[in-house]
């Protein structure tokens, strides 16, 4: 007669069923079964291995299992999981019997949570998907609003991440669902967003536009959040305090605000539901005839670059900061109210065309982070921008230059009266769905308006006369995102943005 010994789960064998193991519960859920409707069965994952439950068998045992628990467990037996299927790398599940016995195990000194963390090269430099689920550790480098999608009927939430980890290796992370909203709502208590670490337990693969990334799972996976300017000294994260000593060891305070102004606590609607169904689509030949915010889709054929692609700005007010000298003045009654902290912001001039005409439009620090998927002061560092004269373009951008978007755009009165009027982007995206959708939604062009057999080739050398150096940029009218700077009593305008010359030009007198 078999008898059982005490042992871990790297006892086990498909031979060798005998253990009296000792684990720790790190998820539990009920899961349908395939085929099987109104049938469910408990799912559970150790630290280091899968096991279910039949549905008849929950709920004498469930009140044992509880997620952070350790127990003893006899009395099961081994099965074969498939590698699609597996969590963990251990190819074998168990599988509870009736007569199992759990007993709690005060004594356990494995870890709580059995983190494995795996590298990101290991991950990054995949071409194809694999299958399995395993745990990453990261830095918040940058995301996306929060997308609150409906698709094919049916809605949900989406919140798109880059990761970066110790070595400074970046990672695209997609949150869905519960995981999103998670995120979303830490971000927005969180005192110091520069340094916001993640921790995704049982994520798995997924490519995005040829680039390999991470998502959450559909059950097991579990989500930690923390704020890296504060230590953590529970015993069961001593292995993620030490990560967190090394990645913020080097990060000085000008990354870290950088990284903040890249974490956005905005919500916002459907993409779709915002581009098809809340504004007016026009073609381009179209807008100088409304005065309301507008969509329009069309290909980028040239960059205005005699306006430059970056500017120093003031994070808090958006405004333009001229540097004279070594030292910098704000001006008072703007330091009172405002405060002051520098940053790197973009702000770039496109040509659009669609079948109907071409159009200029100006673009501010979100929508062109989220076009090059870089902020304006990692690739001033990177090309060595030192001052807003150095005005070098990097490929980022020039790469923009064929690319399809919709866009909504917007315009004030100052720029509507001008020959070559320039229009605000508000918001933009590229999705294929959205634009080919956006596409059969636009006005036909008539006979006797301008087609686009009748368009002329438009070369960057024909836009150097389109614009006017004295033009002050144009605010963009997103709620919670800038404030205006305008006081719409004094010039009636809803979206310029204003220039702040910080000091008198006074250095050459």
């Amino acid at each position: 007669m078999a008898t059982y010994v005490s042992g871990y789960i790297n006892d086990l064998s498909a031979v060798k069923d005998n253990i009296k193991l000792r684990v720790r519960i790190v998820k539990s859920w009920m899961q349908d079964v395939y085929g099987k409707p109104g049938v469910k069965n408990m799912e559970l994952v150790s630290t280091k291995m899968q096991a279910t439950m039949r549905m008849a068998l929950v709920n004498g045992f469930k009140h044992k299992l509880q997620e952070g628990s350790a127990v003893t467990l006899s009395r099961y037996s081994l099965g074969e999981i498939q590698p699609k299927y597996r969590m963990v790398n251990k190819p074998l599940r168990l599988s509870f019997l009736s007569n199992a016995i759990i007993e709690p195990c005060p004594n356990f000194s494995g870890s709580v949570y059995g983190f494995d963390f795996r590298p990101f090269k290991t991950i990054t430099d995949l071409q194809q998907e694999q299958d399995g689920q395993f745990d990453v550790i990261g830095h918040v480098v940058a995301c996306d609003d929060l997308d609150n999608y409906d698709k094919n009927g049916r809605s949900g939430k989406k919140k798109p991440l880059t990761l970066a980890d110790a070595d400074g290796n970046e990672m695209r992370c997609t949150l869905w669902g519960a995981f999103a909203q998670q995120f979303t709502d830490f971000v927005e208590n969180c005192p110091n967003r520069g340094k916001i670490m993640l921790i995704m337990q049982l994520g798995m693969m997924k490519i995005w536009d040829g680039k390999m990334g991470v998502q959450n799972g559909y059950n097991g996976t579990k989500l930690f959040l923390f704020n890296g300017n504060e230590s953590i000294p529970k015993e069961e994260f001593m292995d993620v305090e030490l990560y967190r000593l090394r990645l913020f060891a080097d990060k000085d305070q000008a990354k870290s605000e950088n990284t903040a102004s890249r974490i956005s606590t905005q919500s916002k609607h459907s993409t779709r539901d915002e581009f098809l169904n809340k504004l007016q689509v026009k073609n381009i030949v179209e807008l100088l005839d409304v005065d309301q915010v507008s969509v329009i889709v069309g290909a980028i054929i040239a960059i205005h670059e005699e306006e430059g692609w970056w500017y120093l700005g003031c994070r808090k007010c958006n405004k333009k900061v001229v540097k004279e000298s070594n030292v910098i003045d704000v001006e008072s009654e703007s330091k009172n109210k405002l405060g002051y902290q520098q940053a790197n912001e973009f702000r770039l001039h496109i040509r659009v065309q669609d079948e109907s005409g071409t159009i200029s439009l100006s673009l501010f620090n979100d929508e062109v982070q989220a076009m090059v998927g870089r902020s304006a002061y990692q690739l001033c560092d990177k090309y060595g921008c030192k001052n807003a004269e150095d005005q070098i373009f990097p490929k980022e951008i020039t790469n923009l230059v064929g690319k399809k978007y919709a866009f909504k755009v917007a315009i004030d009165e100052v720029n509507a009266k001008k020959l070559l009027p320039v229009f605000t982007v508000l918001r933009l995206t590229d999705d294929a769905e959205i634009l080919n959708s956006i596409v059969v939604m636009a006005t036909p062009v008539k006979d006797t308006e301008a087609t686009s057999s009748a368009l002329p080739l438009i070369t960057p050398l024909d836009l150097e006369s389109q614009t006017d150096d004295n033009t002050t940029p144009v605010e963009k009218q997103k709620s919670g995102k800038r404030a205006s700077d305008v006081d719409p009593e004094s010039d009636g305008l809803s979206i310029k943005r204003q220039i702040l010359d910080v000091s008198g030009d006074k250095a050459d007198e």
